[in-house]
């Protein structure tokens, strides 16, 4: 098979210094079995809250009774027609991101949403974390209209809700993920960015856990 030099990761480590929304704790790493100790092999023990890093919002993130991973098949994670929208010097700190931005923006015919707003820059600092921009609920219904086809966003933020203004955040969440009368569009959230694409394809690869 002919190596592919163009492919490369949309997802950032997990590692101990992740940071996490609102300056949260609770990565750990810790040392299983050692071969310096003594043992035959080494393993690690792993501990995160699957909010961590790169990662994908279910709607059962928001209802108690919304899709989770169970039941998408893996065809589903296959992005063919993908756009990237680069609002990078257009949004601001504590900004909710809404439609206008979006205007006149896009290929209908769009699965996958890469919004790109420059904030990955800001990794490991409070204006990632703490005072970073996210997206208004009305952007929801306003995407479901101009892209027809699209199945899931992406963005180089930490999370759809920004830290300094969660109630807007809580509603956004619930209408991307829990619309009345919509399918979900799927959230993934603290990608790298720091690309200009074009991509021909992306692939998804949540972990696999029931």
């Amino acid at each position: 098979m002919p190596k592919k030099d163009n492919a490369i990761f949309l997802s950032y480590s997990l590692s101990q210094d992740t940071p996490l929304y609102g300056n949260g704790e609770g990565i750990y790493f810790a040392p299983d079995k050692e071969m310096i100790k003594g043992d035959s092999c080494n393993t690690t023990n792993l501990a995160f809250n699957n909010h961590s890093g790169t990662h994908i919002d279910f709607p059962s993130h928001f209802s108690p009774y919304g899709k989770t991973l169970n039941d998408y098949p893996a065809s589903y994670w296959q992005f063919d027609r993908v756009e990237l929208i680069d609002l990078s010097n257009k949004v601001d700190d504590c900004q909710i991101i809404g439609p206008k931005l979006f205007t006149g923006m896009g290929n209908r015919e769009t699965e996958l949403l890469l919004i790109k707003t420059g904030y990955g820059a800001y990794r490991g600092t409070d204006r990632y974390t703490i005072t970073p921009p996210g997206l208004s609920a009305d952007l929801a219904p306003f995407l479901r209209t101009n892209f027809p086809k699209l199945r899931c966003i992406g963005m180089d933020l930490i999370s759809v809700s920004s830290y300094s203004n969660r109630e807007e955040g809580r509603k956004a969440h619930h209408a991307f993920l829990n619309p009345d009368k919509s399918e979900p569009i799927l959230l993934i959230e603290d990608m790298n960015l720091n690309v200009d694409g074009p991509f021909n394809t992306v692939i998804v690869a949540p972990l696999l856990i029931d």
